[in-house]
């Protein structure tokens, strides 16, 4: 049993969890006074005002997320993309691989600011976790990458990549990523603003801060029979803004990594 998932489906089905919970009082409270109509009557209205006072208070404070364990073949159904992001059986988490698009989240398409956590296992090269994705052609990635020992971005505008790399940025690892390991990551998005850390049991690879580029971005244009994209065309300047967008993955050109208990929470903005 995935106690993670558990825990978090007890989270967000709180609403019905305490419902029950009240009948179940109501029921004890009706037994005890069931000779005296009236206290069984002042207690279930003083219960019910209770509870739903209770209830509209962690109404407000509660924070919208999804769990996606990806431990199986039927939690593919909310993602759209193209190429392989499929269930390996052997290792209980998912494939992202040759898949130059990317894979996307549905259910979070309009969100603005949230945190994204999640495991990773890297098989070839790199891991790509996209962040404030419209479309499959228009979204941040950050990078996760093993050779590099570092977090590369990338801007996606109208399907081209600007790249950005580890030297400039300074997004490099305090240690290298082992072959084999399980790994974790978290990502809080909030306005331009992109908090990065990486980490296993024992260290942090990583605990630092990027902001995301917007306005104008020029972006090469390559010819389709050039899939290396070693001499482009022209350059397209493009009026670009990631306010908003849904999470995923990305991993192209024989990069291959593993995913699993993934958690996403809309913070306030």
């Amino acid at each position: 049993m995935n106690y993670q998932k558990l825990g978090y489906s007890l989270q967000k089905h709180w609403r019905e969890l305490l419902s029950f919970i009240s009948a179940i009082v109501s029921s004890y409270i009706a037994f005890v006074f069931s000779s005296q109509p009236g206290s069984t009557f002042w207690a279930s209205v003083l219960l019910t005002i209770i509870l739903s006072v209770v209830t509209l208070y962690l109404f407000l404070q509660e924070k919208d997320f999804y769990f996606i364990a990806l431990d199986n073949y039927k939690d593919k159904e909310n993602w759209f993309g193209a190429g392989k992001f499929e269930f390996d059986k052997t290792n209980n988490a998912y494939l992202i691989a040759d898949t130059d698009a990317g894979y996307i989240y549905s259910k979070c398409l309009l969100w603005g600011d949230y945190i994204l956590n999640g495991e990773f296992k890297i098989l070839n090269g790199c891991l790509g976790v996209i962040i404030r994705a419209v479309n499959l052609s228009n979204y941040i990635m950050l990078q996760i990458n093993k050779n590099e020992k570092g977090i590369r971005p990338h801007i996606r505008a109208n399907g081209g990549w600007i790249p950005f790399e580890v030297k400039a940025t300074g997004l490099s690892f305090t240690h290298d990523i082992e072959d084999g390991k399980w790994y974790k990551f978290e990502f809080k998005v909030k306005g331009e603003l992109v908090e990065i850390c990486i980490y296993d049991e024992k260290k942090i690879l990583i605990n630092k801060s990027w902001k995301i580029t917007s306005g104008r971005v020029s972006v090469p244009v390559y010819e389709k029979e050039d899939e290396a994209r070693k001499s482009s065309t022209h350059i397209l300047d493009i009026i670009a803004s990631y306010d908003y967008g849904t999470f995923g993955f990305r991993n192209g050109h024989g990069e291959r990594a593993l995913v699993k208990n993934i958690l996403v929470k809309s913070i306030n903005g």
